[in-house]
């Protein structure tokens, strides 16, 4: 029996979603709404039944084109489905079927995937289900890559795997009298937005999803889901800080900064360590450090490295496009919509 799809209400949604070992922040309902609405699209949470039981969760954001009356659907971090059982890759397949058949066929949409990440097999595994649906690469934006480091272990054997100078920065750092504060509250979370903010005036850099969005969405989110601020004192002043969102069995690195006092007292391996810390106390199993770009940040790169974990590229952007000329056009437009945008950006 094929598999269908049903509307849910953020209350279904948020006791659905936690049942799935891959649910993360991506696919956080308010993270969801918040990314549709900053680019003025429009977010819908389906479910994938079959025989009344639901295999899959997906927050599918709906970005329509003018004129030709057909866009993107645009699944960011899903579809959930990992649940460790042996199905997994059963109920992937019967996910990206409903959903090709839904977006794809009969709305004529192209239908974009960003797939969750995730270590051992399985992140190769599902790569050949995306395929056999019939699921292209996109060049639309670059693949993600991150190191994953396995922290279902004892905390003497992570750190035993680190490298020598990322151990010897930890030890220093835990000898430097750094108070750590962490927890949700939005207060925490403003603390570090100031942080932040001077940061990268003096790093001279930008993000695309800043800390005061992500700020927004921690003020409307469940407790279950909020992301975790992890802050580090010196002398009575705020001289690192951490954002991790701890859902499923990964822990994800979103945001960090840090003052010149706080790089010279090691604040930040020191941080590092507390939030792997953090998420062995939940019972997650892997730390997302947040990605990598060894060519175009090589200091970040060598500073996640020497922690131990594996290099890995999740599957994706993966694209499936209804024959006919809607995806050509839908290409066009997006292309242009860049372009402008880039252009816009150098003007001002």
């Amino acid at each position: 029996m094929n598999a269908t799809l049903r509307h849910m209400d953020r209350t279904q949604w948020q006791a659905t979603a936690v049942r799935f070992l891959d649910y993360n922040y991506r696919q956080m309902w308010d993270f969801g709404v918040a990314c549709a609405e900053r680019v003025g699209a429009a977010s819908e949470h389906v479910a994938v039944e079959q025989d009344g039981e639901i295999i899959g969760l997906a927050d599918v954001r709906i970005k329509r084109i003018p004129v030709i009356g057909t866009g993107i659907a645009y699944v960011n971090g899903g579809p959930l489905v990992r649940r460790g059982d042996g199905r997994d890759a059963d109920r992937l397949s019967l996910c990206l079927h409903a959903l090709v058949e839904e977006y794809a066929t009969r709305r004529g949409m192209v239908l974009r995937v960003m797939a969750p990440i995730n270590g051992g097999s399985w992140n190769e595994g599902q790569k050949a289900v995306f395929a056999e649906a019939g699921f292209a690469q996109s060049e639309a934006t670059r693949p993600y890559r991150t190191f994953l480091l396995n922290i279902d272990r004892q905390p003497e054997e992570i750190r035993k795997n680190m490298a020598q100078k990322w151990r010897n920065g930890l030890n220093q750092s835990e000898k430097r009298g750094l108070a750590v504060r962490a927890g949700t509250d939005p207060a925490l979370f403003r603390e570090f937005c100031d942080l932040f903010s001077r940061f990268i005036e003096r790093k001279q850099f930008e993000v695309d999803l800043t800390p005061p969005f992500y700020l927004r969405v921690q003020e409307r989110a469940s407790e279950s889901d909020r992301f975790l601020i992890t802050l580090v004192d010196l002398d009575g002043a705020v001289v690192a800080g951490h954002v991790a969102s701890l859902l499923g069995d990964t822990s994800v690195y979103l945001l960090g900064a840090s003052s010149d006092e706080g790089l010279k007292a090691k604040a930040t391996y020191l941080l590092q360590w507390q939030a792997i810390q953090a998420a062995r106390e939940r019972g997650l199993k892997w730390y997302d450090l947040g990605g990598i770009d060894p060519e175009a940040n090589p200091g970040v790169y060598h500073f996640k490295s020497g922690l131990g974990g594996q290099d890995v590229t999740a599957p994706g952007p993966l694209e499936y496009a209804a024959a006919g000329v809607r995806g050509t056009v839908v290409h066009w437009s997006e292309g242009a919509y860049r372009w402008l945008r880039r252009r816009s950006r150098q003007l001002s």
